[in-house]
Formats: C-alpha cells, structure tokens, sequence
C-alpha cells in the first residue's frame, strides 16, 4: 500500500502529498468517517490541475469526486452503513430548497465535492451519509468507483431522451461519452449510436475495447458561415446529439450535426465560448445542459452489475497515490491513451 494518505491541489500545477491526513471533524449523528479505497480521475479533475476548469472552484482543493471506500465509523444515524463499501454523490445538495424539488443537482446552495469543497483525495473522510450508496450490487471497489459519471450520464440522457428508432450521435469518446454509449444502447435500446472522436489513437483504443462501437474521425462540420439557409442543414443527420467533448468546437459540431427540432445534450463546464447560435434557432433546437448525478446512483450501479465486463475496461491506468503526479502529467507519445485512471489508497482487489 502507498504510504501517502492525502494528496492537495494547492493550485494549478502543485500537487502536495502527505503521509496522513487532516484532522477529522466530530461525528455528527449521520456522519460517517470512510476509508477511502481510490479516486477515479475525471475530465474536471484534470482541468483543476492545468487551471482550465471552467466552472466554479477552489484552491486548495483535495479533488475527487469519483471514489469508493470503506466506513470504518458512524454517528449513530449511520450504523448500519458501518464496514459497507461505498461510493457518492459530487454534489452537496440542501435537500430543502424548491431547486432541490426539482432536481437536487441544482440545488440553492450547491457545492461540488472535489472542485468547490473538498473531495476524497484523502485516506480517511468525514462526510454526510445522505451523500453516499453503498455497494449493494457487489462491485467491489473498482467498479463502485465508477458510478458517478455514469450517474451523470444516465441523468443527463433523462433530459433529451432518445427513442429505439432515433440515430445518435455522440460527440467524444472519453468516458462520459462512452458511459452514454454505453447507456444509449444497453438501457434505452437505441439500435443506431455513432461515436465522434477527434483523437485518432483515442478513436483506435475505444474501437479495440469496445469493438461494437461505431466510431469515426470525420473532417470538422459547420465550421464556416452560411451562403443560405439551406447551407444550415447541410450537415444535419441526427435527430440527438450528445455533446461530451467539453469543447467549443464539439459543441458546435453538435449544433451542425443536429437535424431541425433536433436535441442537443451539453455535458461540461466552460466560462466562454463562441457558440453558432445561428444553426440553433434556425434548425429550432431544443438545447439541454446536465451537470450532476444524483438521483441516478443506484439505477447505475444495476447497469454496471449487469455490464461489468465492459464496465471493467474503461480503467486503463492505475497508479498508486505516491505516483499520483505521473496521472496528471500528459500521457508520454506513443502510450496508451488514458480513458479513466484510477489513484489507489487502499489494498481492496476488486
């Protein structure tokens, strides 16, 4: 087992390890101390660490919202979670304001774990048990840890939401991209689902661990203006889009791609961007953004139960906490390219 217990972002760039962690607050009577196991890095983390991270956030930072680990204590409203493996939510909702009626990813007073407050960098955390799902499906640690951003996938997909008969597109094949794939096929039965990767060592990894997907690397669309309007649907093809890139070219190749009264679903945060509103209120699309996976946890880790095969490829690194640098630095040419690497605190196998 490594020996470093907590790792800091104390701002971009700087990562800080320490070989214990932070004092832990008293238990309050539904708080639980967990035992982290490992962190699942995401695309967020990783803008956190090169200081793109285009939504609210906070330095320093212990990052992490993707995670799984063991409760070794528990205020006396949390017993029985005591010795369960567990993984939770990114965000902190109230639970009492109407945003939280509504969808508890909106919340009021939201916070995010890992990116606004503290995540689960750490060996030992204290945290509400209203945020955590235990492992109820026997995923053990590895695939417990990847509930999160299928949660995020599976409650975005909610918003737009796609039928058997449609042809989808998804817009990149990092691992929110593939969990909505994934999702699209397994769970909504969708029988026509491509995959639109730029990278072309990304595209030729995700086509050798995933060989049913249908993915290409095609020249960019809808780049330059319109002669007329009917230049605006010259590229249209699909009557849902799913935009997991986080880019501004991503999204606006969904928006050239969308067929007229299309959907349009926006994963990621970015502050600014030069979107082609043209194409959107020509083509009359309705555009949808989904941040958060709460609400979806336990509908995922079903899916994952019954998927763990493919479930299992999507970590292609694993590094022990005290190499937790080589997971930021950029992969070496040549590599594997990384889907979802996982930092290990702990000794679980599974």
């Amino acid at each position: 087992m490594t020996d470093v217990r907590d790792l800091l972002l104390t701002a971009p760039g700087e990562l800080r390890s320490a070989d214990a962690s932070p004092p832990l607050a008293a238990l309050r009577p539904d708080d639980v101390v967990v035992e982290v196991d490992r962190v699942t890095l995401c695309g967020s983390d990783h803008r956190l660490y090169d200081g793109t991270y285009g939504g609210p956030r906070s330095y320093p930072i212990r990052f992490g919202h993707e995670w799984s680990g063991r409760v070794v204590d528990a205020g006396p409203g949390a017993r029985p979670l005591l010795d369960r493996l567990v993984t939770g939510d990114c965000s902190r909702w109230c639970g009492r304001c109407p945003r939280c009626a509504a969808d508890r990813n909106v919340c009021h007073r939201i916070q995010k774990f890992g990116i606004t407050v503290d995540g689960f960098s750490t060996r030992l955390r204290t945290v509400d048990s209203r945020y955590l799902y235990p492992d109820d499906f026997d995923l053990g640690a590895g695939l417990l840890a990847l509930s999160e951003f299928f949660a995020v996938a599976h409650h975005g997909l909610r918003r737009v939401p796609p039928h058997e008969g449609d042809d989808v597109l998804v817009i990149g094949a990092g691992a929110l991209g593939l969990a909505s794939h994934l999702l699209l096929v397994h769970a909504y039965g969708v029988r026509s689902v491509h995959v639109l990767e730029s990278d072309p060592a990304k595209a030729a990894l995700v086509t050798r661990l995933f060989p049913d997907a249908v993915v290409h690397t095609p020249p960019p669309a809808g780049e330059h203006g319109p002669a007329d309007y009917a230049a605006l649907t010259r590229d249209a093809r699909y009557p849902v889009v799913v935009e997991c890139s986080g880019s501004e070219h991503g999204m606006n190749t969904a928006l050239a791609l969308a067929l007229p009264l299309g959907r349009v679903l926006c994963f990621g945060l970015r502050s600014s961007a030069n979107l082609r509103t043209d194409l959107l209120v020509a083509k009359g699309l309705t555009l949808s953004g989904s941040i958060g996976g709460t609400g979806s946890f336990r509908d995922v880790q079903a899916f994952l139960a019954a998927h763990r095969e493919q479930a299992a490829r999507f970590v292609t690194h694993r590094l022990p906490a005290d190499r937790a640098a080589e997971a930021f630095a950029p992969a070496p040419h040549g590599t594997t390219p990384r889907i979802k690497t996982q930092i290990l605190f702990g000794e679980e196998t599974q």
